[in-house]
């Protein structure tokens, strides 16, 4: 989070002008895809929080560029079918840094309409962790193993509008909606998890609707 922000105040300090906004969103994503290895499918996951932080320069009348970054994390996905007579936790980590671009849809200084579209970086963990519904077979014992804690980059990319309401000439909330995607990659099962599902890796494709409030400024 640290790194994002700094990398956006960084971006500002060359952009010293009227026609900038910054701002903070913070709501919800819906995973969208389901895990895959062998005969195995499962959706990513429940709902869960999102945030991020955007700056955006206005290039022209109705048009802006920008640097975005986020954060989503999925709620716990409990499956009894990702290993054999264990219970499972399926938890998705996205965090992402974007080029952003928006168009203004309408001229209305007090209620703008957008579309936002961006394409960047993608960081995406899974972590797995599950617990015998009996115990384990090879040691009989019943303590959670971490089957799956695996980190890939990739390429991402993300559209969606919203609405920004104008509450002075520089401050402003709105709403946001968008999808945000990236490349299919494949995760690396543990020993443990090697062992428990016969399987090395499960491939997941990525994406995510997030909807969310913010509130920002101009300056």
């Amino acid at each position: 989070m640290k790194k994002i922000l700094g990398l956006l105040m960084l971006t500002s300090v060359f952009c010293q002008a009227t026609t900038n906004q910054l701002e903070f969103n913070y709501g919800r994503g819906s995973p969208r895809g389901s895990y895959h290895f062998d005969n195995f499918v499962n959706q990513e996951g429940p709902r869960g929080p999102e945030w991020s932080a955007d700056f955006l320069h206005k290039m022209s009348g109705f048009g802006y560029l920008g640097l975005g970054g986020g954060h989503f994390h999925s709620g716990d996905d409990m499956s009894e079918t990702f290993a054999p007579n264990a219970t499972s936790d399926l938890v998705l980590k996205t965090t992402s840094i974007m080029a952003l671009g928006r168009i203004d849809l309408n001229p209305n200084p007090k209620l703008t309409p957008y579309l936002l579209v961006g394409v960047g970086w993608v960081q995406n963990t899974l972590t797995v962790t599950s617990v015998p519904l009996i115990t384990w077979p090879d040691t009989g014992t019943s303590e959670s193993r971490i089957l799956a804690e695996d980190s890939k980059s990739t390429l991402g990319y993300e559209a969606g509008f919203g609405l920004d309401l104008a509450l002075t000439t520089r401050l402003f909330i709105g709403l946001e909606a968008k999808y945000q995607g990236s490349v299919k990659r494949s995760f690396n099962l543990t020993p443990a998890g090697q062992a428990a599902t016969g399987q090395s890796q499960v491939t997941v494709p990525l994406g995510a609707i997030l909807v969310g409030a913010k509130v920002g400024m101009k300056y």
